[in-house]
């Protein structure tokens, strides 16, 4: 499937937006964060897409990987953390273009899109390293919902 818009370009030009929005006081957090979980929520309901919850890690890596591909996302899998509860991803590079420290808030608000979509399809994501951070590259967990790492 391919993408209506080019996302290696959109996808800047929201983290721009975003900047711009998250400073204004008392509503810039809420409204960056707001926006992203409506995205997610559209873009889960959207037919075209054809986005499903799973119950396994299997169905749900094979979706991801799906959009991972449509989104021209530079991703790579970390070979020795997947197993039946879940999977790890590196991030090589942040498609909204976040790499610095004064970035940290606005990347975790932008973040709840992935968060709500990924929780929609069935697995909890949490961030173990972030570029924004300091990290050479972000590091994120999926773990299929409701599911302890053992």
């Amino acid at each position: 499937m391919k993408m209506p818009i080019n996302p290696v370009k959109f996808m800047p030009r929201m983290g721009k937006l975003y900047e711009r929005l998250y400073p204004l006081p008392a509503v810039g957090d809420p409204l960056v964060r707001g926006i992203n979980r409506g995205i997610a929520r559209m873009n889960f309901h959207n037919p075209i897409l054809g986005l499903k919850r799973h119950d396994s890690v299997e169905g749900f890596k094979k979706q991801f990987l799906e959009l991972v591909e449509m989104m021209q996302l530079p991703i790579e899998i970390i070979p020795d953390s997947e197993g039946p509860e879940g999977f790890e991803i590196y991030v090589n590079g942040c498609p909204y273009g976040y790499h610095r420290a004064d970035q940290q808030g606005v990347c975790d608000a932008a973040m709840d899109m992935d968060r709500i979509l990924f929780k929609l399809m069935g697995a909890d994501l949490t961030i173990r390293e972030s570029a924004v951070q300091g990290a050479p590259r972000c590091r994120v967990a999926f773990r299929m919902a409701g599911r302890e790492r053992t």
